[in-house]
This record gives C-alpha cells, sequence and structure tokens, in this order.
C-alpha cells in the first residue's frame, strides 16, 4: 500500500517540469461508509455511521491527488498524523530538496506531535485550531467592531 501510494505521489511530482519554490498540501479526510464489519472500519460518532477515513493529500496549486492513505473510521491521533507528514516528505525529499512545503488541515491534524514534527524539520503550517467560549467572546469583540465599520463605510472588505 506504501508503494502504491508513493507511486501518486512520484505521479505528482511528474506534474511539474521542475522542482517548484514552493507547494501549499491540503490534508483531510473523507468518511467512507462502509457495510458490515470490514477490517479497519470502526463506527465514527460524528459521521453516525461505521466506516473508513482515508486520508488525501491534495496540491493546492495544480488541484491534484498527491496522496491517499486508507485509515480506520476514527480521528487520527498526533503520532500517526506525524508519521502520515514524515513518510511523505521523507518521500518528496528524495527529488525536491528545496521545494517549501505547507500544509494546511483542519484541527484534528493539528497536534502536538505533528506540529512539532513540521517545526523541527523546516515544513510550515497552517491548521485550524477548536474554538472555545472564552477564545470566542475576545475574538466576537474585534469582529463586531469590524462588521459595524464595514457596514457603516459600505465597503466590500475590511480587515482587521
Amino acid at each position: 500500500m506504501i508503494r502504491l501510494t508513493y507511486i501518486l505521489v512520484d505521479a505528482w511530482m511528474d506534474s511539474y517540469p521542475r522542482e517548484p519554490a514552493s507547494v501549499t498540501l491540503d490534508i483531510d479526510d473523507t468518511c467512507d461508509i462502509v457495510l458490515g464489519h470490514q477490517q479497519l472500519s470502526l463506527f465514527n460518532a460524528h459521521y453516525d455511521e461505521r466506516c473508513f477515513l482515508p486520508i488525501h493529500v491534495y496540491d493546492t496549486e495544480k488541484s491534484r491527488p498527491v496522496a491517499v492513505v486508507l485509515r480506520p473510521g476514527k480521528t487520527p491521533s498526533g503520532v500517526e498524523v506525524r508519521a502520515h507528514l514524515r513518510r511523505l516528505i521523507r518521500h518528496i525529499r528524495t527529488r525536491w530538496h528545496n521545494t517549501r512545503i505547507t500544509f494546511r488541515g483542519d484541527g484534528h491534524y493539528a497536534r502536538p506531535e505533528a506540529m512539532t514534527w513540521c517545526e523541527n524539520n523546516g515544513i510550515d503550517y497552517i491548521f485550524g485550531l477548536s474554538g472555545t467560549k472564552p477564545l470566542a467572546k475576545k475574538a466576537d469583540e474585534i469582529a463586531d467592531d469590524i462588521r459595524t465599520r464595514r457596514a457603516i463605510e459600505n465597503l466590500p472588505v475590511l480587515r482587521g
């Protein structure tokens, strides 16, 4: 399975005429509902289904798949996320030595193990973080000011 994944990664790298200066890779999972009790399928309360949760990695520039990993139907642990990132980066680095790589993913990829590994290996990342009520209250005060100024000044966009 890992060798098949590397063939997909190689095909993606072959789609570039030369090593790019940078790439942004989206990492996400998809609920793959199963019937029965296949090996690795688990009940996932979030989806209310028995499923696999394969991880998909896509290149944001070319909208092409980079890697797909079949995995159990549960949220990946930090150790698992780190292992997937490490294997993928190790394979990319066999050909692209200087490309700046950024991973972008949802909050369940924002695990300390994965973020620490990225920081120690020169990999950038943008991971969502789950909110909290105190954080939402602080953000809401600033967001309310921006929403109000945008409405009063009739601006299409206002950042702050």
